[in-house]
């Protein structure tokens, strides 16, 4: 109980550094000027209207305890299947993708709700079947998710969805010939998939990291313009007076994809280390606090939830520095995105909700 407690503070204060440090991001990437004129732009504000949210609802999810949420989990799942179905019919467009259902002044993001109701839903499945009834709903559901995700598209949640999907095989100890056989199909599809799936653009994007500088005015712009951001904070950064680099609007999606290169131009290597510090401080100390977690089925759905994070992380941070495709998965906690946040905070809440005296509301 006392090192539990311990696990908590560290990822609930990694959890709070690290929004604070995306709420300066997103205030610098966002100014309607060629300098810093205030913090507080309207994306800020609906960040923080989203940090408040989802405070409020992760009480509401600890006094009802993870056992309740595991029970409605099913029908949790089937609102995010039916507003994925709501996003493709009268969805908002942006940024090439058909992902937001516009509400007011606000925009909601059904594909991010849906990393925490599948995990739940995963954590469901373990709590009621067992053998092959597990898998014959499992691999189903899962499988008819990702490709609403994907024909949006959006192939960044698609691979954290999937991703989930692995870390549960592998805490259920599916045996690694299943894993591999799996891996094996999907590489039979993915021709398939890389020409009817995905569109042009996505193509070329995932390409473009290994030589961006074939094309550095096309579709390797974004990712030369992140390591110029990155470059060009060298070690102690440029400060929030001198980011004309990110104020100019040189740097695109810098306050949500390139959130890290944005921090990284501002703060220099020095912020950079300090980031990557917190996030690995974060994960590591859920990792820990699920596996002190004595409940099986929470531990599972701590260990899914771990996964996405993990995930994101390091496929936000690679593409930023040119390691690994740009897929458009936003940095936990960091990225501009309400719904990701709101969810983010949810799920954080969900995973600490553990408690051993017995439930009863």
């Amino acid at each position: 109980m006392k090192w539990r407690a311990v696990f908590i503070f560290s990822s609930s204060l990694s959890a709070f550094l690290l929004t604070a440090a995306g709420f300066l991001g997103v205030a610098v990437a966002t100014q309607t000027s060629y300098s810093l004129q205030t913090f507080i732009t309207r994306p800020v504000v609906t960040q923080f209207a989203a940090l408040i949210i989802g405070v409020f609802l992760g009480l509401i999810v600890i006094y009802a305890g993870f056992r309740y949420w595991l029970r409605v989990a099913p029908y949790l799942l089937v609102a995010t299947f039916a507003l994925l179905v709501v996003v493709l019919l009268v969805g908002h467009e942006a940024y090439g993708a058909q992902r937001w259902i516009r509400i007011g002044f606000f925009q909601f993001q059904p594909s991010e709700v849906a990393k925490l109701t599948y995990a739940l839903f995963l954590a469901w499945c373990a709590y009621r079947f067992s053998g092959w009834k597990k898998w014959a709903l499992v691999l189903p559901v899962s499988l008819g998710l990702a490709g609403l995700i994907l024909v949006q598209p959006d192939l960044g949640t698609t691979i954290v969805v999937l991703g989930e999907l692995v870390a549960f095989m592998i805490a259920e100890n599916v045996n690694w010939g299943v894993l591999l056989g799996g891996l094996y199909g999907g590489l039979l599809v993915f021709p398939t998939l890389w020409e009817k799936g995905l569109k042009d653009y996505q193509r070329q994007r995932l390409l473009s990291f290994l030589n961006p500088f074939k094309d550095a005015s096309g579709s390797g712009y974004n990712l030369v313009q992140a390591l110029t951001a990155i470059g060009s904070g060298q070690f102690s950064g440029v400060g929030l007076e001198k980011a004309y680099f990110i104020y100019y609007g040189y740097l695109p999606v810098a306050q949500a994809d390139f959130i890290f290169a944005t921090l990284a131009h501002v703060w220099g290597f020095l912020g950079a280390v300090g980031l990557l510090l917190a996030l690995f401080v974060f994960l590591l100390s859920l990792l820990a606090f699920a596996h002190l977690v004595p409940d099986p089925i929470h531990k599972k759905f701590s260990y899914v939830m771990l996964a996405a994070w993990f995930l994101q992380v390091t496929v936000n941070v690679g593409m930023n520095l040119g390691l690994l495709p740009i897929t458009g998965i936003p940095l936990p906690f960091v990225s501009y995105g309400g719904s990701a946040l709101l969810v983010n905070v949810l799920a954080l809440f969900m995973v600490l909700s553990y408690r051993p005296e017995p439930e009863v509301h």
